[in-house]
């Protein structure tokens, strides 16, 4: 049990005589713990406990000042005292009102009993100056003792419980707080989710459409692309028509680059991840940055002191310094500078809970900053949407920046962007770091080399359910040579092969058809049938078709959507003649 609370009393008044008094009631003459606790039964009305009887520790003082400094000694001391008697004469200096006054200014939670022989003041005086307060009592002289015991014990009691109720107040003032405090955080960080989630599924949205647009388009390119190059092939000199015909193919290529865009932005392109040291690309990159921001403007690169190892498909990560490049240059027509700088981050739980994307790790970290014309809140919130531009129209076609966005997402990064009108934006881009691969350190890789194509008729298996490719390819083969067996999906590729057993040499076939059947299930089922049959798999895109390590497989060849004729007669002759071996990096 923990010891009873050692209440402190205040007696302020003139006569030395009183202060005696007073001292052989609380302190000379103690009651004994029986008497007390059944006093404390008495006033509180309910049956004693043992050890609530309270001790009381006694101080004095003569006048209201000295009783005011003493009362102000205590609460610094963190001592305060529990009650006062206060004298209402007390010549000269203040009467026991005003002293009271000081006291309540001093100390607001002090209890006090007014000792007096006659009134001096009425009780509506007194209530006017004090107001209606429950910690004051009249004491009238002369008093009983067991009525004093009786007023000190109940007075204290309640100033001691009124102090645990704040403290109770306090304390739950306190978890209130805390706990709003921390629903406050909570419904931030579900407003971000949230955020993040609609931003994604209208991403995902946009992005279904745009591939299929895409997909489209690439065979549409590729029948576009191939004609052109035959008839450049096969035209008359006259430079008109060669001019024309080189200007469709231009116009074509362009095509291809805004498709491939669309591909990015959508997470649907094919892209080949391998290690790549960002510092290096940044390197190989200088020279055609420098042409394409111009000579207004000053590159300068900081590179990090140590290879900056992630996996990523090179042409990626150029089409994010060009994107971003192309942006600062928008923004400082005046002039200004471009600064890329890559470093190593080690992120901690507390540093990734400042981005809702973040995560503790180790990252390689891009920083492109401009000093141009900056960007206010509302663009901010904007510049990864697909189709969303500040430039004029013509001038931009609002893919670049969703683009960077689909890149870094693929790759398993974030984005972090900083920017103000007219102080300059920065991007910081974070991509997850891989270890200095095996072939950076002298070690070997697994590639092939090229040998002239076996003699004798060779036959392929086209299988394309585009029409305008299919005739292209027919035509391309036909004319250098190649027999051609064509099907629409696989399985009619099926019932091809069914009719002209042990004749296909070459499978040619499309990864993405109807009925199905995909390129790689129809490769699997008749290469194992006959496994010396060779494969090349085609496609407008097919990062959710083919995984990741079995493109980089190097038994795997892929010929990417739109392609040429010269192209393609290259990936039939690779692959018909292809012999593998391992050779130093």
């Amino acid at each position: 049990m923990s010891s009873p609370v050692v209440h402190r009393i205040l007696i302020i008044d003139d006569n030395p005589a009183i202060h005696e008094d007073f001292r052989k009631l609380f302190v000379g003459s103690e009651p004994s713990p029986a008497a007390l606790q059944d006093l404390e039964s008495l006033v509180l009305g309910a049956p004693a406990q043992p050890g609530l009887a309270q001790p009381f520790e006694l101080d004095t003082a003569s006048q209201g000042q000295t009783g005011l400094q003493k009362v102000q000694t205590a609460l610094a001391a963190g001592r305060p005292y529990s009650l006062a008697f206060v004298d209402i004469r007390m010549p000269p200096g203040w009467d026991g009102v005003e002293t009271i006054e000081r006291l309540w200014k001093a100390d607001p939670e002090l209890q006090v009993v007014i000792c007096t022989a006659y009134s001096d003041y009425s009780w509506e005086d007194m209530r006017e100056r004090l107001g209606n307060c429950d910690g004051l009592l009249i004491l009238k002289k002369p008093f009983d003792t067991i009525e004093v015991l009786q007023i000190a014990h109940a007075l204290t009691r309640k100033w001691e419980l009124a102090r645990q109720v704040r403290a109770s107040l306090q304390d739950l003032d306190r978890k209130v707080a805390e706990r709003t405090r921390a629903l406050d955080r909570e419904m931030t960080e579900r407003a971000e989710a949230e955020e993040k989630l609609r931003h994604a599924q209208k991403m995902d949205a946009v992005g279904q459409l745009a591939a299929g647009i895409a997909h489209d388009f690439n065979n549409l390119l590729t029948v576009i692309c191939g004609h052109v190059h035959l008839l450049m092939a096969r035209a008359p000199a006259e430079i008109q028509t060669k001019d024309s015909l080189k200007q469709i193919s231009l116009a074509a290529e362009r095509a291809a680059r805004l498709t491939r865009q669309l591909l990015v932005f959508s997470r649907k392109e094919v892209a080949i991840s391998r290690p790549v040291d960002l510092n290096r690309v940044l390197t190989n990159a200088n020279t055609l940055l420098s042409r394409l921001i111009g000579e207004h403007l000053e590159l300068r690169f900081d590179p990090a002191a140590t290879p900056a190892w992630l996996t990523a498909d090179e042409g990626n990560l150029d089409q994010i310094l060009m994107n971003l490049a192309v942006n600062a240059r928008d923004a400082m027509p005046g002039g200004g500078l471009l600064t890329m700088r890559t470093s190593i981050e080690n992120l901690d739980a507390a540093t990734a809970r400042l981005h809702p994307q973040a995560r503790p790790g180790t990252f390689v970290c891009l920083t492109i900053a401009d000093t141009g014309c900056g960007m206010d809140n509302a663009t901010l919130n904007r510049i990864f949407e697909p189709f969303f531009t500040t430039k004029e129209v013509g001038k931009g076609t609002g893919l670049g920046l969703a683009t960077v966005y689909g890149i870094v997402q693929q790759l398993g990064g974030w984005i972090e962007v900083e920017s103000q009108p007219g102080k300059g934006t920065t991007f910081k881009i974070f991509f997850p770091q891989r270890e200095c691969p095996a072939a950076a350190k002298g070690q070997t890789e697994f590639v092939f080399r090229a040998a002239p194509p076996p003699p004798g008729k060779t036959t392929v298996l086209v299988v394309e359910d585009e029409p305008g490719v299919r005739e292209f390819l027919r035509t391309v083969l036909e004319m250098n040579a190649y027999r051609v067996l064509e099907a629409a999906d696989g399985v009619e590729a099926l019932k091809v092969w069914a009719g002209h057993p042990g004749e296909v040499n070459l499978l040619l076939t499309d990864m993405v058809m109807p009925n199905g059947i995909s390129g790689r299930g129809l490769a699997d089922r008749l290469t194992s049938e006959c496994p010396a049959l060779k494969v090349i798999y085609a496609s407008g895109y097919s990062a959710e078709t083919i995984g990741a390590d079995w493109l980089q497989s190097p038994e795997v060849i892929f010929l990417p959507k739109p392609f040429t004729a010269d192209a393609l007669l290259r990936a039939v002759s690779t692959s018909l003649s292809t012999k593998f071996s391992t050779l130093a990096a």
